[in-house]
């Protein structure tokens, strides 16, 4: 009888060593995690700050004024009398390009 008692006594203590050391060790698995998160996060913030960074410059480089100002400058070219912007289309142009896009995305 005192045999029995103490096995089950063992069996019990065993069985709470084994509990608790998964939940150390869980808990210790959660920290791990958490910590790694947070370490990513920042190097996606830092990835994220170098993209809009290099956006910027390139905005910056390929603006209109710099370039005409380069062209000036540099190059000795001449601004345009006439204003080039407008572009001139009819509805038969606007049609064909529709047809040509759908054609080539269907």
């Amino acid at each position: 009888m005192i045999k029995s008692s103490t096995i089950r006594f063992l069996f019990i203590v065993f069985a709470l060593a084994f509990l608790i050391f998964l939940h150390v060790a869980t808990v210790n698995e959660i920290k791990n995690m958490k910590r790694e998160k947070i370490n990513k996060t920042e190097l996606l913030n830092e990835k994220m700050n170098r993209i809009e960074m290099s956006t910027v410059e390139i905005q910056k480089l390929s603006s209109e004024e710099r370039i005409i100002k380069i062209a000036k400058d540099s190059l000795g070219m001449l601004s345009p009398v006439e204003n080039l912007k407008t572009i001139h289309v009819n509805k038969y142009q606007i049609k064909q390009l529709e047809k040509m896009l759908q054609e080539k995305y269907d």
